[in-house]
C-alpha cells in the first residue's frame, strides 16, 4: 500500500464503514448535503466517519471548483478567439448564411469532452474512495487528506503542545 492508504483501527463498525461509503458516494446522488449531514451527526461519535465525511466535503468542493474553472477557461478562450462575437453572422456578400467556423466546432468538442472526462474522473475517484472507506481504509485525497488526517487523528498532539 502507498502512503495515502492504510488500515484504520480494527474496531471500526460496519455502520461506520457504511457512513464513510455514503459520504463519498454522495458525489453521485447528494452533493455536499449528504457528507455534511453525516459529519454534523457523527463528528463526536467516530473519528473514522469524521475523517471520511470531511474528506468528502472538501473533495466535492474541489471537484466543483475544478469544473467551474474549466468552464470559465473554455469560455474565456472562446470569447478571446472571437467565437462568441457573431460566430453565426453572414460572412458572404451573397446573403447566404455561413455555418459556424471550424474553430468553434473544435472548441465545442473540446469543451464537452473535457467536461465529460472531468466528471467521469471525479465520480470514479469518489467511488474508489467510498469502496476503500467501506473496506476500513483511511485513504487520503491528495493535498487535503493529510490536513484532515492531522485535524481528526492527531489533535491530541496539538493540545499537549499548547
Amino acid at each position: 500500500m502507498n502512503d495515502n492508504t492504510f488500515n484504520a483501527q480494527p474496531e471500526i463498525t460496519s455502520e461506520e464503514k457504511l457512513l464513510g461509503l455514503l459520504s463519498h458516494l454522495s458525489i453521485i446522488f447528494g452533493g455536499l448535503l449528504v457528507p455534511f449531514i453525516i459529519w454534523t451527526t457523527q463528528k463526536e461519535k467516530s473519528k473514522f466517519v469524521r475523517f471520511h465525511s470531511l474528506q468528502a466535503i472538501f473533495y466535492h468542493l474541489s471537484f466543483t471548483v475544478l469544473m467551474i474553472f474549466f468552464i470559465l477557461v473554455m469560455l474565456f478562450v472562446m470569447i478571446i478567439s472571437g467565437v462568441g462575437l457573431g460566430v453565426f453572422a453572414d460572412t458572404h456578400n451573397s446573403g447566404t448564411h455561413a455555418g459556424p467556423p471550424v474553430f468553434f466546432i473544435v472548441m465545442m468538442i473540446v469543451f464537452y469532452v473535457g467536461i465529460f472526462l472531468i466528471a467521469i474522473a471525479g465520480i470514479v475517484f469518489g467511488i474508489y474512495l467510498g469502496v476503500k472507506a467501506y473496506q476500513g481504509y483511511l485513504t487520503k485525497v491528495p493535498f487535503i487528506g493529510k490536513i484532515i488526517y492531522r485535524k481528526v487523528y492527531e489533535t491530541h498532539y496539538a493540545r499537549r503542545e499548547t
